[in-house]
C-alpha cells in the first residue's frame, strides 16, 4: 500500500501543472482542460482479500496524516466490501485533494503561490504585454513568478517600471544609471535578465545594446616597448588606456610618430612584462575582444604581430583578426614553442563544433592540430613561456624586417 511519503512525491510532481492552471485561471479566468480539484492520487490502495492484520497496520499511519483525521490534507475515501475471510469490511477506494488549501498545506507551497498570485495581480494591470503575452509568459516564468522577493521592496512595481520605460524608450543612448525612474540603478544591473525576459526569450547578454542602451567603453590598453615614450602634448607616458572610439583614431596624434610593429598580446601579465623592442607598440588583446580592432583603420599600415594562447580558441582569435588585418603574423605559436614547453600544456576547452580556423598558415594549421588531437593536453598558456624564450624569439624575428611569414597567398 503506498505511504504518505509516496503520496507526497506524487503530489509534488503535480506542482508544475498546478501553477500551470493557476496562471491560466487567473489571467484568463479558464483551464487548459478541466478543473484541477479534486486531486487524485493514483496508487496501490491494496485488495479486498489482504490480510486483515497487516492491512490495518498499513492503513493506520496513512490515516493518522490525512485530513479525515488532521482537518486538512489529503482525504482518504472508504467503501463497504464484502470479503470472504473477514465479511464486510471499510477499503480505502481513493486517494485526493478536495481543494487547493489542503493540496498547498500538504506540499507546503502556500508561500510559493502566493507570490505567483501577487506578482500576476501587478503583471496583469502594470506590464505593457498583451493577456496573451503575459499568459505565455508566466508559464514560461514560473519559477521567477514563486521565488520568495519579500526582501526588496515593491519588486514587481519596479520590474514593470523598468521594463514598460525600456519598451517606450527604445533608442535612448543613456546609461543605465541615467534611466529616469524611482529604482536604483543596482536594482536594472541585478534583475537584467528578467528584465529583458519580457522582449524576448534570447540571452539578455548585451542588454544594453539590444535596449538601446548606452554600453560602458571598451578601453584599449597600450603601452610603448621602445625607449621613446608615448607622447599627448607635452605629456610623456609609457602606458594609456583610451576608449576605442578615441583609439581609432590614433594615427592623429604623435603616439605612433616612430612606431612600425603593432604587438597584440593576450594575457595581462605577458603584456605588463614583454621585453623592450624598439618602435613597437603592444595592446593588451585579452580574448575575443581583440576583433573589436577591426575598426582601426590605420592598423594597416603597421607590421602586426599577435601573440596568444597556444590552444583552440587562440588560433581562432588569430584567424578572425586575419579577417580584418591579413599581414597578422603570428608570435611565439609555432611547433618549436609548444614542443619547448610542452611540460606545461594543460586540457583546454575544443572549438564549438569542432571547427577549424580557415585563417592559418600550414604552420599553425600543424599545431593546431597537434593540439586537437591531444584532447587532454590540448592548451599551452603564453604565461607559460618564459621572457627569456620571448628575448631570443624577438632576436630571431627583428622588427625592421619585412612580413615575409605570413601573406594572402599561403593562407588557406
Amino acid at each position: 500500500m503506498i505511504t504518505a511519503s509516496e503520496i507526497r512525491q506524487k503530489a509534488e510532481r503535480r506542482y508544475t501543472d498546478f501553477l500551470k492552471y493557476k496562471i491560466n485561471c487567473y489571467l484568463n479566468g479558464k483551464t487548459d482542460d478541466e478543473a484541477f480539484f479534486p486531486l487524485y492520487i493514483k496508487a496501490d490502495k491494496g485488495k479486498a482479500n489482504d490480510d486483515l492484520q497487516k492491512y490495518e497496520q498499513e492503513i493506520t499511519p496513512l490515516y493518522e496524516q490525512s485530513k479525515n483525521k488532521t482537518g486538512t490534507s489529503y482525504t482518504l475515501e472508504f467503501e463497504e466490501i464484502k470479503t470472504r475471510n473477514y465479511g464486510y469490511q471499510q477499503k480505502l477506494k481513493n486517494i485526493l485533494f478536495e481543494n487547493e488549501e489542503d493540496y498547498l498545506s500538504f506540499i507546503k507551497k502556500k508561500a510559493e503561490t502566493k507570490n505567483l498570485t501577487t506578482a500576476l495581480e501587478i503583471l496583469k494591470t502594470q506590464i505593457f504585454l498583451s493577456d496573451t503575452e503575459l499568459t505565455d509568459w508566466a508559464l514560461a516564468h514560473t519559477q521567477d513568478l514563486t521565488a520568495d522577493r519579500s526582501e526588496e521592496t515593491d519588486f514587481w512595481k519596479n520590474i514593470c517600471l523598468c521594463a514598460n520605460w525600456l519598451h517606450e524608450n527604445q533608442k535612448s543612448d543613456l546609461y543605465i544609471r541615467e534611466i529616469p525612474l524611482s529604482v536604483h540603478t543596482k536594482f536594472i544591473e541585478t534583475n537584467k535578465a528578467l528584465i529583458h525576459s519580457f522582449f524576448s526569450t534570447d540571452s539578455s547578454a548585451d542588454f544594453e545594446a539590444k535596449h538601446g542602451l548606452k554600453q560602458k567603453p571598451y578601453l584599449v590598453r597600450f603601452r610603448s616597448l621602445g625607449e621613446t615614450p608615448l607622447t599627448i602634448g607635452n605629456l610623456s607616458v609609457s602606458e594609456l588606456s583610451l576608449p576605442l572610439q578615441d583609439f581609432i583614431h590614433l594615427d592623429k596624434s604623435e603616439c605612433l610618430q616612430h612606431i612600425q610593429t603593432i604587438l597584440i598580446v593576450e594575457n595581462e601579465l605577458v603584456y605588463l612584462t614583454f621585453p623592450k623592442m624598439k618602435n613597437a607598440l603592444c595592446i593588451w588583446g585579452h580574448g575575443f575582444t581583440v576583433t573589436m580592432l577591426k575598426h582601426c583603420e590605420w592598423l594597416h599600415s603597421y607590421r602586426i604581430l599577435y601573440f596568444g594562447d597556444l590552444d583552440e580558441h587562440g588560433f581562432q582569435i588569430l584567424s578572425d583578426f586575419r579577417i580584418h588585418f591579413p599581414q597578422t603574423e603570428s608570435f611565439c605559436m609555432d611547433m618549436k614553442t609548444l614542443q619547448e614547453f610542452a611540460q606545461f600544456c594543460c586540457k583546454g576547452k575544443a572549438l564549438s563544433g569542432n571547427s577549424i580556423p580557415q585563417n592559418l598558415s600550414n604552420e599553425e594549421r600543424a599545431v593546431f592540430n597537434e593540439l586537437r588531437n591531444n584532447t587532454e593536453r590540448n592548451r599551452l598558456e603564453q604565461e607559460r613561456i618564459t621572457v627569456n624564450y620571448i628575448q631570443g624569439k624577438l632576436h630571431c624575428c627583428p622588427i625592421n624586417s619585412p612580413n615575409s611569414q605570413i601573406t594572402r597567398g599561403n593562407l588557406t
